[in-house]
């Protein structure tokens, strides 16, 4: 696969999960930055792939990818937001 994708979920009981995830799509769109939504709730093998490509078996969305390179978590930080290449 190539391109930026951002792998998220469109089902999730948790607000923080939603916030980023909008907050993620917000400032990709405001940038004018193309990418490929993932919805993950779609299909287990996409969670597992992004979980594999995240290194992380218990990594939550949204994460994102360029390629097949790993960028990192969205982590809310004081002025919007910055990946980081933490695990969640």
């Amino acid at each position: 696969m190539s391109g930026l994708r951002v792998y998220s979920t469109s089902v999730t009981g948790s607000r923080e999960i939603k916030s980023q995830q909008s907050e993620v799509t917000r400032i990709l769109d405001g940038k004018r930055i193309q990418y490929q939504l993932v919805d993950i709730s779609q299909d287990n093998a996409l969670r597992d792939e992004m979980r594999a490509l995240a290194g992380n078996p218990k990594a939550t969305p949204p994460q994102i990818v360029n390629g097949d390179q790993y960028c990192g978590v969205w982590a809310l930080g004081g002025s919007g937001g910055s990946v980081t290449g933490g695990y969640q």
